[in-house]
């Protein structure tokens, strides 16, 4: 038992397989490996080295059953004769088929090894499969390093196996805790009252805010900054409104004041963006793989992101790689639901450039084979190949920057309240690569048939129901889709947090449009009509 120990305790390669859930704790008394499975649990699996432990001694008659009757003449034959009861109604033969199953699963897990655990060492059934005790054969252990465990536990985890998952994780990859404080949800709404109290002196949680704001892309909270007489954020801000370039100018500022503060703003937002950015974006990376082994793969960097979606939005696929290898989780979200693809793909919907390079080299690493939504209550499974795939992923990677005013615009900046349009997704997606976009979509006019074919009344069979038209040709994620987190279904606007952008990306003024208010419209079953016109009174 103490080579067994030692083998399976040091490798990933060595599994530990018990016939039930209840006897995996008699086994972890004796093993220290995190790899002790179920018989039920091990389907699929498959591991070079398998033990199983007391598999036949623990249900010693139930085995002496089966074997009753049978001697190893009977199985030296190309074929077993069988049959099934008489009365198809009579299940008292399934008890056989449950410990023949398991015995079969369990030992048909190992690839080159099978080391058989038992107490009672005569049971009649070793005779039938031609085994004899003899003493454990483990050889040189090879010891596992801390990327493989973390690449075992990742797979485990794909699998569902989380409670193996997370025994690695306690066992093998525990890590320091960071230094600093990262940003999230939950520190702002802290914050947030501190900062925008005029009477408080301190102006640390006003920076912080100040800077979330400017990597999130939430000029509300920088418009609310300034009226505290927060000097970085009033240099952005002018008779109350954020003078970014997705804002819309308002009627009593001259144009040369606007253009200049406008200048003044894209240089801080971008000045942010790469101070952040610059380490993930560099060949050398080996301080932020050793920040890894320190605090762990999926560590929270100061502005809340994992590495991995950092490395993801500067389109380092080099970097992505590398912290891959290390077992990074490609799934996890931010506050705004996005994962490192959608980090990738938000940068894109922002600098349609990037379609060109980033998304094109980081597609095979991280763009999930399929987009699983529910809509009118049924699974649709969107195909990478096909065109709604990559509609559906712009607008739930633009959703946090739709309504901002910090991020630099191609077209008028009204027509962005009121929902994704053809030309915006079409200047992103034209840019992707043949292989990704093929050339026979390359038209503004194929993007609305998409938008137009995927509308909730559409005709269009088969019906997937996944864009709310808010406007005429402006459109949304369908308010009733779901979409899959992990083994379960969000709502669409939950998992990308509206009511979060609607705190960032909100407005006072009556005639702007907002994240919540569009989607209520879109729930009610309402859609502005109209010429695309910007709101009365605004310049």
């Amino acid at each position: 038992m103490r080579q067994i120990d030692a083998a399976t305790r040091a490798s990933a390669r060595h599994a530990v397989i018990v016939l039930r859930d209840e006897d995996k704790a008699a086994v972890r008394a004796q093993l220290r490996t995190p790899l002790v499975f179920s018989v039920h649990e091990a389907k699929g699996l498959e591991y070079p080295h398998v033990v199983l432990m007391g598999l036949v001694s623990g249900q010693r008659a139930a085995y002496a059953e089966v074997c009753e009757g049978v001697t190893p003449q009977d199985l030296q034959r190309d074929e077993l004769d069988y049959r099934r009861a008489r009365d198809k109604g009579d299940k008292s033969l399934e008890l056989y088929k449950f410990y023949v199953n398991a015995l079969y699963v369990a030992m048909t897990r190992a690839v080159q090894s099978l080391t058989l655990v038992e107490s009672d060492t005569g049971h009649p059934i070793f005779g039938l499969l031609g085994l004899q005790a003899g003493e454990v054969r483990t050889g040189a252990t090879q010891v596992s390093t801390k990327e493989e465990w973390a690449q075992e536990a990742r797979k485990l985890e794909l699998q569902g196996k989380e409670e193996q998952a997370q025994a690695i994780r306690e066992t093998f990859l525990q890590s320091k805790p960071v230094p600093w404080t990262p940003w999230s949800r939950t520190l702002i709404e802290e914050l947030a009252p501190k900062a925008l109290d005029p009477a408080n002196p301190s102006s640390k949680p006003r920076q912080a805010l100040f800077d979330y704001a400017l990597w999130h892309g939430q000029q509300r909270w920088i418009e609310r900054l300034a009226a505290t007489a927060f000097l970085p954020a009033k240099g952005l801000v002018d008779v109350g409104s954020f003078c970014g370039a997705g804002t819309t100018i308002p009627r009593n500022i001259n144009l040369p004041d606007w253009d200049r503060m406008e200048a003044h703003t894209r240089r801080t937002v971008q000045a942010a963006q790469q101070r952040h950015l610059q380490a993930y974006a560099g060949r050398n990376f080996k301080d932020i793989l050793r920040q890894c082994d320190v605090h762990g793969v999926d560590h929270h960097t100061p502005v809340g992101a994992t590495p991995l979606m950092l490395a993801a939005r500067a389109g380092n696929p080099a970097l992505v790689q590398a912290l891959l290898d290390k077992g990074a989780d490609p799934e996890r979200r931010d506050e705004f639901g996005h994962t490192a693809w959608l980090q990738a793909v938000s940068r894109a919907m922002q600098e349609p450039g990037f379609a060109a390079t980033g998304l094109a080299a980081l597609n095979d690493q991280l763009a999930p084979a399929v987009l699983d939504v529910q809509t009118a209550g049924r699974l649709v499974r969107i195909e990478r190949h096909q065109a709604e795939y990559w509609v559906l992923t712009l607008m739930l990677a633009g959703l946090k920057t739709q309504w901002s005013g910090c991020v630099l615009r191609s077209h008028e900046p009204w027509k962005y309240g009121d929902g994704f349009f053809a030309d915006q997704l079409h200047q992103v997606l034209k840019r992707l690569p043949p292989h990704l976009w093929s050339d026979k979509r390359r038209k503004r006019s194929y993007v609305n048939q998409v938008l137009a074919r995927g509308e909730i009344e559409s005709s269009y069979r088969p019906a997937r129901q996944l864009f709310a038209r808010a406007r005429h040709g402006h459109y949304l994620p369908n308010p009733a889709m779901q979409i899959r987190q992990g083994e379960g279904w969000t709502p669409v606007y939950d998992a990308f947090g509206l009511h979060w952008l609607e705190a960032g990306c909100g407005s006072d003024e009556p005639y702007m449009r907002t994240p919540a208010g569009v989607v209520a419209q879109l729930e009610r079953g309402e859609a502005q009509s109209g010429a695309e016109m910007p709101p009365a009174g605004v310049g």
